[in-house]
């Protein structure tokens, strides 16, 4: 398949949401790569200017680089922080704090821990078809995207199951309802108060009373030698919440929209079960449901023939590196066979996705369960993305449920 460049627009705006919500994205950021690839936007009714990395390399490399591309002013491209203005969260820290924070929950989250939530992934994933079942016909988003991850993560930080939807009511406001960069200040500290005072109580309750989850290994363990304070507790809760969410939520749609799309792809996982961890992998690099995170310069220097000054802010653009032609043969093509598949989906380096197993873990089970039922999901009206160029999601994605 033969790619033809396409020409930058003029007055290109990454930060306008139509690139996006139109999906004009992937050829914008072909463009870059062509073009501009380590491009530097001007200031404009939008916000302030930034650099924006769209090769893979260039990608890897700046997130490889912690002490001149810092991450402790903000990862989103405006200044502001899903914890707001308490505590930062790990994705806004730098070493050594952030590893000293980070080396607590590690242990938890390997992939030989996260064995042990199988069975309540397998429960989850099967009882949301059961519902989707019933249901026969109904938007993917409400019905079982955005409730998968959170049912899941409820489990492994110890909320009681009859408080998820709380969870899930509290992400879609903190994170992926987000409508482009206009937001509510006096609504999102209201749902942050609310989260707090939820994981205040539940913190108190695993630190008297611990049990086998991921509370307990927080208020009960110890950074530098010292317990957490409140606020260290409240900012790793709130970033676990946030991106515990949006990644297996936005694969669930778009690797349902890029099935959807590529008629016959499905069936052969359902005839050929080893399929399924490939056809995982390559969800995770088509949809590339993290879009972007940024950096900031805390150095003058080079990156791909451009000087960037100290203080400016860099995007790595996650969603473009997955699409670049010198790492990813025929990168347009959604090829459930792709091997080898090193996207850059969790990131790379120190800041590397923390949730990565989990994720994982609950994708294979969902697409699995999936296959299991010989349950394909047609398209029944045009899928609605996200107001956001930080995530690569959908609000609603309408199907029904065809069996195979």
């Amino acid at each position: 398949m033969t790619i033809t460049p396409t020409a930058l627009p003029p007055a290109l705006d990454l930060m306008d949401s139509r690139i996006y919500t139109e999906g004009r994205q992937d050829s914008t950021f072909r463009a870059l790569r062509a073009a501009d690839p380590v491009h530097w936007q001007d200031a404009n009714d939008n916000g302030p200017g930034f650099w924006s990395l769209t090769r893979y390399q260039d990608i890897r490399d700046a997130a490889a680089d912690p002490e001149r591309l810092s991450s402790a002013q903000g990862t989103q491209i405006f200044d502001r922080k899903v914890e707001g203005h308490g505590k930062a969260s790990l994705h806004n820290m730098d070493d050594p704090e952030h590893a000293a924070l980070r080396k607590i929950t590690v242990p938890y989250l390997r992939a030989v821990k996260i064995q042990q939530w199988n069975e309540v992934i397998a429960s989850t994933t099967h009882h949301l078809f059961d519902d989707a079942v019933a249901a026969g016909e109904f938007d993917l988003v409400d019905t079982v995207a955005a409730k998968l991850p959170m049912l899941v993560l409820s489990r492994v930080l110890g909320v009681d199951e009859a408080d998820a939807p709380r969870m899930v009511d509290w992400t879609n406001r903190l994170t992926s309802s987000d409508p482009d960069h206009q937001v509510d200040s006096s609504a999102l500290e209201t749902t942050r108060s609310e989260l707090f005072d939820y994981f205040r109580w539940l913190s108190d309750q695993r630190r008297a009373e611990p049990t086998n989850d991921l509370v307990s290994i927080l208020v009960n363990g110890s950074k530098d030698g010292s317990p957490l304070t409140w606020d260290e507790l409240a900012a790793y809760y709130v970033v676990l919440v946030a991106a515990g969410n949006e990644t297996t939520r936005h694969l669930v749609s778009g690797g349902t929209i890029a099935l959807a799309e590529n008629p016959g792809t499905w069936q052969r996982v359902i005839d050929d079960e080893s399929l399924l961890p490939t056809a995982v992998e390559e969800m995770f690099r088509y949809v590339s449901p993290v879009a972007a995170m940024r950096r900031t310069a805390t150095v003058t220097h080079e990156i791909g023939g451009s000087e960037v000054q100290e203080g400016d802010k860099v995007v790595l653009w996650f969603a473009a590196g997955n699409r670049d032609p010198e790492v990813f043969e025929h990168p347009e093509v959604f090829d459930i066979t792709r091997t080898p598949n090193e996207h850059i989906t969790f990131g790379w380096g120190v800041h590397f996705c923390l949730g990565t197993h989990l994720a994982r873990a609950e994708l294979r089970s969902y697409f699995g369960e999936q296959r299991a039922r010989r349950i394909d999901f047609e398209l029944t009206g045009e899928p609605v993305r996200v107001r956001n160029n930080l995530f690569r999601g959908w609000s609603s994605v309408p199907v029904r449920i065809v069996q195979r």
